[in-house]
């Protein structure tokens, strides 16, 4: 391991150390984590889904939603933030990528939006709920307001019914995802429902803090639905606990069917019961329709619900009860899974899963069991997990894995960053000459590569591979022989004779041993015009598959290799050199970085060549070869003509003595001006074609 690999091996393991869960959540590699998730789950019917993520920590931010297309997560949420560690709080964000599957997976939008219209517009879907008890009177009275078409009345129940049928939704979903795949969500979902559970103000402290009536029994039926209780540590016995009781069977009765419809006549009767905490929404309502629109008196009645009930977020429904074509699928996805098979077990199987994980981690605030819900005949809602396997154990490598190669990704950024700030210092420190008094040489090498271009390098490099491997077979064999060293038999001059040649009629009677050599012979220094010229007739083209096609055989055959472009910048006197491969670069993205190749302005030669001869001249190998792709004869502001090509002369000149063999490949109409300045190091390519193949057969002369 060199220093260079040293130096990176210790910044991931510094990144790793002070990564934030900013960073981390929002980089591509957790996203593609939470999305490739997302895909096993919903198979065939999810063409193109994806996970993505946001980080919003402000009070009252979201959770997660999905709009039919994409899962959308808010890292940033308190929820997740509220966890210890890193590893639940990933779990977190896992669950609720579960949460928001399962809502792709098993509810029915068509069905739910359908429902909600229905309301809007002054009818019950799938029918009216009807009591024989002390509630008929009030449902009575909410139907006929119902009838009657009070716009009022039907945007307020609308909302309510939407909060409502969201909470039996939500833990049908939850359940049948847990039991469908255990190994993937089922952790995240039940710790992100514990912790909601922990979080939810007391029923005191909600009725202190002037919450609604019914936002309040909402609450408590949720609490109640996630884990069969609800926080009531000051001890309440008031009517909110009794309105709870009496919604209960309701909630039971839904809670168990596959049926869509048994969840909407369980809100419909839901709202029937709490019609009493409904009506002073309704004056609410109604006094906000005589100053506002309809479509802001529904929004500001959605936002005050939205604060008051936690953890419910609204559901996505096309317009006028249709279904968007991705929902569509997702029902599809449903009728394809299974039923699931409840049963009315111990409230503890939700429980004591998730209190294994926590135990760890710190003190929980337990929850205040209300006894006159949960003692007798009632035995609450819970989880009927079938599953007997042992679930995904791989969460924690999982994330340990996402977490090194974004750790990876910032140290390999910082060690680029830190790369061209050496690569500029060695620009600043060099000197022109006379020819480049006042000229300014910025040296520009891109930090991290896109996927961009790593997708265009996959699409073009295949058969500019092959060809590499090609010319690679002729001079591998050499190169191992030399590194390996050996016997050299059948030599007709020698201090050594073989005995076993003495029969040779030729004379070639002497054998010598070849120790192995570990020098390095070779360096390449390859240098591009990337003057707007080039864009004619393709020659960038050429350029950029000769590049790819030389640092290729280089690479495979362990030839340290240099490449860069360079033209002058926008509107200024300079030049701009483009580092595409280092020598000492250590990690994989060079061979994409050569795509970003490409004709841009004019070319000052003499500054880009003597920086590039520079480089290469402090290499230690024995010869070092610097090949110039170039169409045509400098062209910039007082840099043309005589002067220039004096000025490239002399540069090549001053630079043998170093060593360093030139070679000019004339790509362009100026092959006559390029041969007088180069001379004996002129390479006229005629055929653009054989550009990649000639640079590389170049190369190989110099290794024999």
């Amino acid at each position: 391991m060199n220093s260079n690999q040293k130096k990176l091996q210790q910044l991931i393991k510094d990144q790793t150390l002070t990564l934030t869960d900013e960073e981390l959540f929002l980089s591509s590699a957790y996203q593609k984590y939470l999305s490739s998730m997302a895909k096993a789950a919903t198979g065939r019917y999810r063409q193109g889904l994806q996970t993505l993520m946001e980080w919003d920590a402000s009070d009252g931010a979201g959770l997660a939603y999905t709009d039919n297309y994409k899962i959308h997560i808010n890292a940033g949420n308190s929820i997740t933030q509220s966890f210890p560690s890193r590893m639940l709080r990933s779990e977190s964000l896992v669950g609720m990528n579960g949460h928001e599957t399962a809502h792709l997976l098993f509810t029915d939008f068509t069905t739910l939006g359908l429902y909600l219209r229905s309301m809007e517009n002054g009818s019950f879907y799938p029918e009216e709920p009807s009591f024989d008890d002390q509630y008929q009177e009030s449902c009575e009275e909410m139907l006929e307001a119902v009838h009657e078409r009070d716009k009022a009345v039907c945007l307020t129940l609308s909302e309510c019914a939407s909060h409502i049928s969201n909470i039996l939704e939500d833990i049908y979903i939850e359940a049948r995802m847990c039991d469908a795949y255990p190994g993937f969500f089922k952790q995240g979902i039940e710790l992100n429902c514990l912790r909601m559970n922990e979080l939810m103000p007391s029923l005191q402290s909600q009725i202190d803090n002037g919450f609604s009536d019914f936002a309040i029994v909402a609450n408590l039926l949720l609490q109640y639905c996630r884990a069969g209780t609800v926080n009531n540590l000051h001890g309440y016995t008031g009517p909110y606990l009794d309105y709870l009781e009496d919604c209960v069977p309701y909630v039971e009765e839904s809670i168990y069917s596959d049926d869509v419809k048994d969840r909407l006549h369980a809100s419909n009767h839901i709202l029937g019961i709490l019609w009493e905490y409904i009506k002073p929404m309704v004056e609410d309502t109604r006094d906000r329709l005589k100053v506002a629109s309809e479509e802001d008196a529904k929004n500001l009645l959605n936002e005050i619900l939205g604060d008051q009930i936690q953890g419910v977020a609204p559901l996505p429904s096309g317009k006028n009860g249709a279904m968007p074509k991705q929902a569509e699928a997702g029902k599809k996805a449903q009728s394809a899974n299974p039923p699931l098979q409840f049963s009315p077990q111990a409230r503890q199987n939700i429980m004591s899963g998730v209190q294994d994980v926590v135990t760890e981690e710190g003190d929980r605030i337990q929850l205040a069991k209300t006894s006159t819900i949960l003692e007798g005949n009632n035995p609450g809602i819970t989880y009927n997990h079938q599953y007997l396997g042992s679930g995904y154990e791989k969460s924690a490598s999982d994330l340990f894995r996402i977490l090194n190669s974004v750790a990876t990704e910032k140290a390999e950024e910082q060690y680029q960053q830190e790369m061209t700030e050496e690569l500029q210092k060695a620009a600043n420190d060099i000197h022109y000459g006379n020819a480049h008094t006042g000229i300014h040489v910025t040296v520009n090498r891109m930090c991290s590569v896109s996927d961009d271009l790593v997708k265009a390098y996959q699409s073009v490099a295949p058969p500019l591979l092959r060809a590499s491997k090609r010319l690679q077979k002729t001079i591998a064999p050499l190169l191992k022989e030399e590194s390996e060293g050996g016997k050299i038999k059948n030599l007709q001059f020698g201090k050594r004779l073989d005995t076993r040649a003495l029969h040779h009629e030729d004379g070639t009677f002497f054998i010598r041993t070849r120790l192995p050599s570990e020098e390095q012979k070779l360096a390449v220094g390859l240098l591009i015009d990337e003057s707007g010229s080039m864009s004619s007739s393709d020659r960038i083209t050429y350029a950029r598959m000769t590049a790819i096609v030389l640092y290729d055989f280089c690479q495979s055959l362990q030839i340290p290799v240099t490449i860069y472009g360079h033209t002058t910048p926008d509107c200024e006197a300079g030049v701009a050199l483009y580092s595409y491969a280092e020598f000492d670069s250590i990690d994989t993205s060079d061979r994409y970085r050569l795509m970003d190749m490409s004709a841009r302005n004019g070319n000052r030669d003499g500054a880009a060549l003597r920086y590039v001869a520079e480089h290469l001249s402090k290499r230690p190998e024995n010869q070092k070869l610097l090949i110039i792709i170039s169409d045509g004869q400098p062209a910039d502001y007082g840099y043309i003509g005589t002067e220039a090509e004096a000025d490239l002369r002399g540069i090549k000149k001053e630079y043998s003595k170093k060593g360093i063999i030139l070679f000019a490949a004339a790509i362009g109409s100026d092959k006559e001006n390029i041969k007088r300045i180069y001379q004996e190091g002129f390479l006229d390519i005629t055929k653009l074609e054989e550009l990649p193949k000639n640079m590389a057969l170049l190369v190989k002369q110099y290794l024999k």
